[in-house]
Parts: C-alpha cells; structure tokens; sequence
C-alpha cells in the first residue's frame, strides 16, 4: 500500500527507482495479478512518456492502445478517451502517405466500439467522423468506405450501407 500511495503522489519522472522497487516487491510477495499489474502500469507510464515526446508516434498509439485493450478487466472509458487522444493526432500534412497509419487508427477504434464495447451507436458515429474528416478532395481510403458499409449490413440496414458504397463511387 505504500508503494502505491507513493506511486499517485510523487511526479512521474521522479519515480523510476521506486517503480524498480515495487517491482521487485510484487514478484517477491505479490500474486499474478499484483505483478501484471505493476508491469502493465509501468508500460503505460512508458508509453505516455514517449507519446509526449511526439504524438504523432502512431506505432506508440497502436502498442499503448493494444496494452490497454489486452488488460484482463477492459476499462472501456479508458481506452475511448486514449483513443480520442490518439485520433485528435491529425497528421499536419494532407499527404495520402501520412495518413495511413492514421487511418488504422480510427479502423481499430470502430472495431474496438462494435466488437469489445459493442456500441453500435458510438461505432457507427467512429465511421462516420472519420469519413468526415479525410480530405476526399484529396485522396480518399476505400477501406474505411467498405468497412463501414460492411458495419450497416451487419447491422441489417442496407439503405445506410448502399448510401455508403454510393458515396464512395462519386
């Protein structure tokens, strides 16, 4: 106990050694769950350094968001909010090349909604932000088009589907 009170009262940077030290206590004493827990959070702690360091690192969001996905009790408000964080990451330039880790994105978050959350609401406003946001001026990507028409069928509205699929052909 207090490891982690030390842990939510001193500031991050300051608190690698006892990180080192209530690791080495939970693999000593801990059970299973005390040690996943201590790595997991020191990997966020990690992930969120780097993130700061350059937020447009969108392999660090993949991992970061793959870790908190993957926890044994999925905090589902956790990974929304860390998936907002990673999408508000527009890439600065309107270059198709930057964009398409970008996209997988918001791919993953549309996944995450329908399939972990199962939110068929909050997945289908995940496609259709997304497909306001890209440039289709510019260039466009069929995949989120396809995957999100994929969705409506999935959720038997073939109107909303078709209307996808006809957007993308004009």
């Amino acid at each position: 106990m207090i490891y982690k009170y030390a842990l939510e009262h001193i500031p991050k940077e300051k608190s690698q050694d006892l990180y080192k030290s209530y690791t080495i206590h939970e693999k000593k004493y801990g059970d299973r769950a005390g040690i996943e827990n201590v790595i997991t959070s020191k990997r966020r702690f990690q992930y969120e350094e780097a993130l700061k360091e350059n937020p447009y690192d969108y392999d660090t969001w993949f991992d970061y968001l793959k870790l908190l996905e993957s926890a044994p009790e999925i905090d589902a408000d956790l990974v929304r909010d860390t998936y907002e964080r990673a999408i508000a990451q527009i890439p600065p330039a309107k270059e198709k090349a930057y964009w398409r880790r970008y996209i997988y994105l918001w791919i993953n978050y549309g996944l995450f909604e329908e399939l972990g959350a199962q939110d068929v609401e909050r997945t289908r406003s995940v496609y259709k932000a997304c497909l306001d946001l890209i440039p289709h001026k510019i260039f466009t990507f069929a995949k989120v088009w396809l995957l999100y028409a994929q969705f409506e069928i999935r959720q038997k509205n073939l109107l909303l589907a078709r209307k996808s699929l006809v957007s993308l052909l004009l």
